[in-house]
């Protein structure tokens, strides 16, 4: 009876339960992980401000990885199958996951995540040096901080010598990222937006704004909303969110490959500075718009004739 209304309901309705839903199973989840996690390591795992002040005990950072598994799973991956099932009588096929790409759409995808990095790096110098107008300036504060300390902890997952640390980087950084934002931003948020505007665009493109927004860091807000608007388009023209996932784990895995190889000294590029003034190779950003612009419409014309 209740799913009956709540497949009734209007596009809003379903997302303001859909955010209901989605703070209820975070609450539900951290709790569970806080009670698992003060019986690993003890009280230590509900002191999580002081764990982020001293980010060289390795012993802190198991903890903390542990904590953003739990929030991984609990916030972005079982929520979206709830709602789905809430509201269609075929989540899966709401969730769009039962459509498997072709290989031509996952090469294209894959040429669109290496080929976007300088655009991408461009547009984070170009958001880095953005600030607010000076009567902000306590908020600017407020958000370089935050930015910082997110750094710092990702400088701090990333650091580690062995395969495994490696392996279990790319679980935790490229695998649970991929597969859990991607089900809740673009396999809930980005219909409901559609469903609400009948506009896909639109819907992308919200979607994708609170995609940048939700990772609170402000500094790198206008190429995250660009990844999030590049997923959205996978998913829409090809159906299968199976596509946005893909492109997500190599963008973020690769990211962590890189570090990592760079931190063992077998890389000496520095990637993130491909495409950015500093480097002078702004001409990149030029090529990566080319071919960005011929594989989506590779993608756009599969889409054409499905």
């Amino acid at each position: 009876m209740f799913r009956q209304i709540l497949h009734e309901s209007k596009p809003s309705a379903q997302l303001l339960f859909s955010a209901l839903v989605l703070i209820t199973c975070g609450f539900i989840i951290s709790a569970l992980g806080m009670a698992i996690g003060w019986v690993i390591y003890g009280g230590s795992i509900t002191e999580l401000d002081q764990l982020m002040q001293d980010l060289t005990n390795p012993q802190n950072i198991s903890i903390l990885k542990f904590f953003q598994t739990v929030q991984s799973i609990g916030i972005f991956i079982i929520p979206p199958f709830i709602i789905a099932w809430l509201i269609s009588d075929q989540p899966l096929d709401y969730l769009q996951v039962l459509r498997r790409p072709d290989f031509i759409s996952v090469i294209a995808v894959i040429g669109i995540v290496f080929f976007s990095n300088p655009l991408i790096n461009w547009m984070n110098e170009l958001n880095s040096k953005l600030s607010l107008p000076e009567w902000l300036n306590s908020v600017q504060t407020w958000m370089q901080n935050s930015e910082d300390q997110a750094t710092k902890i990702t400088e701090a997952f990333l650091t580690g010598n062995s395969i495994s640390f490696l392996i279990k980087n790319i679980i935790l950084i490229g695998i649970l990222p991929a597969v859990g934002e991607e089900l809740l931003f673009r396999g809930i948020v980005q219909q409901l937006f559609k469903k609400m505007y009948g506009n896909a665009h639109l819907a992308i493109w919200i979607s994708a704004a609170l995609f940048s927004a939700l990772h609170l860091q402000f500094f790198g807000f206008l190429p995250r909303l660009l990844l999030g608007a590049m997923f959205g388009y996978m998913l829409e023209w090809s159906g299968s969110l199976w596509l946005p996932i893909i492109g997500h784990f190599i963008n973020n895995t690769t990211a962590v490959v890189a570090y990592y190889l760079t931190h063992q000294g077998l890389l000496n590029a520095d990637l993130d500075k491909t495409g950015t003034m500093a480097d002078g190779s702004f001409f990149f950003v030029i090529v990566s718009l080319i071919f960005l612009a011929v594989l989506f419409r590779m993608l756009y014309l599969k889409r054409e004739f499905k």
